[in-house]
């Protein structure tokens, strides 16, 4: 549906890429990345709205890069949504249909298909955009740019500026428009949970390159550099050396908390390494029930040092005995009332092999 291959860009200083992707027909793909990684360049090249300094664009096996946007049937929803303050509801969402000269019998069906879909029976009589709420507006903007039948759609943070709950009810609509309608999406946003929540496949994207592009589990619990783990808010990495290097790809690793984790394939002994495990993964044993053999290997005593609430989880930071080492435990709010913990409290804690990742010291982008 879309291949970009070698792909660069300048803006000023600013350089994008090379950049490579594959993005397949019906697909969701969200790229994730901080303020000025470069986002919004690289949709503006796919757009035709900037130039490419080199490098080739595919549209359904067409070559786009030289092609006007006019002739690259790509729907774009800006982050500013670019309503027509002048124009009604109704006139606002046919704007581009009309603009392309679709026959109206198939402009009618559609619209009346998206009123459904997007829940506009409410506002779709209304004479002006400018009474709506950020919320109904995004709809309208959806609508508009769905309408002509796009063959993809480019959103570019879409819900800055909503609050929780509209945002949720609007991703919900997107994660529907993607699989009822099949268009392929493509969604620059830097919002970590907007990106996991809806993109089948991840591009993290930093300082203008693609640093890891797979499947959410893949970038969420194995990040390919340094970078993107902290990128990724990996809390918990440590510092620490080979000192054995097992036949089935595991590792002993020793320094300020001797570990033994699972994927050291091409790490030698004697190596520095990186060794990190998301706070979510950290396991509490509790001294009433059995520890499985998987949680063996990389047992510690600790104690609570603090806690912290961020609404549905709480977050313990625990000092392991002897060692100097803190870490980050994550646990949903249920679990945490369950146990009881408080500052000074004295605990167990896990460390599963499949959930530690290992990148030498000085890994950067793939």
């Amino acid at each position: 549906m879309i291949r970009i291959e070698q792909l660069t860009a300048r803006q000023g200083s600013f350089r994008l890429g090379p950049i490579d992707l594959d993005l397949e027909r019906g697909g969701y793909l969200t790229i994730l990345g901080p303020s000025g990684a470069g986002k919004t360049v690289l949709l503006e090249v796919c757009l035709g709205l900037a130039t490419a300094a080199a490098g080739r664009l595919w549209l359904d096996d067409i070559e786009a890069t030289q092609l006007p946007p006019e002739l690259r049937r790509i729907a774009y929803l800006p982050q500013d949504l670019a309503l027509f303050p002048h124009l009604s509801v109704r006139d606002n969402i046919l704007f581009g249909a009309r603009q392309r000269r679709l026959a109206p019998e198939v402009i009618l069906g559609r619209l009346q298909e998206l009123t459904v879909l997007l829940d506009l029976d409410g506002i779709i009589a209304r004479r002006t955009v400018t009474t709506l709420s950020g919320g109904e507006k995004q709809r309208v903007a959806l609508a508009r740019a769905l309408l002509p039948g796009p063959r993809l759609l480019f959103l570019d943070e879409p819900f800055s500026a909503l609050d929780a709950a509209i945002k949720r009810q609007l991703q919900i609509k997107l994660r529907q428009i993607n699989r009822e309608l099949g268009v392929t999406i493509l969604h620059v946003t830097h919002d970590q949970e907007e990106a996991f929540l809806l993109g089948e496949r991840i591009a993290v994207m930093i300082a203008g390159k693609l640093r890891q592009v797979g499947r959410r589990d893949d970038i969420y619990y194995r990040p390919a550099s340094l970078a993107v783990a902290r990128f990724l808010r990996n809390q918990n990495i440590l510092e620490l050396q080979v000192d054995q290097v097992g036949t089935d790809g595991s590792c002993k690793l020793v320094g300020s908390l001797p570990l033994v984790t699972s994927g050291c394939t091409g790490i030698r002994p004697g190596e520095r390494v990186a060794v990190g495990i998301r706070s979510e993964e950290v396991v509490i044993i509790r001294p009433d029930r059995p520890i499985g053999n998987d949680l063996l290997d990389n047992l510690f005593d600790a104690r609570v040092v603090d806690i912290l609430g961020f609404g549905g989880t709480h977050t313990l930071t625990v000092a392991i005995a002897d060692s100097g080492v803190r870490l980050d435990v994550e646990l949903p709010n249920c679990a945490f009332r369950d146990l009881g913990y408080a500052v000074g409290d004295s605990l167990r804690i896990a460390l599963r092999r499949r959930s530690l990742w290992t990148l030498p010291m000085n890994s950067s982008s793939p």
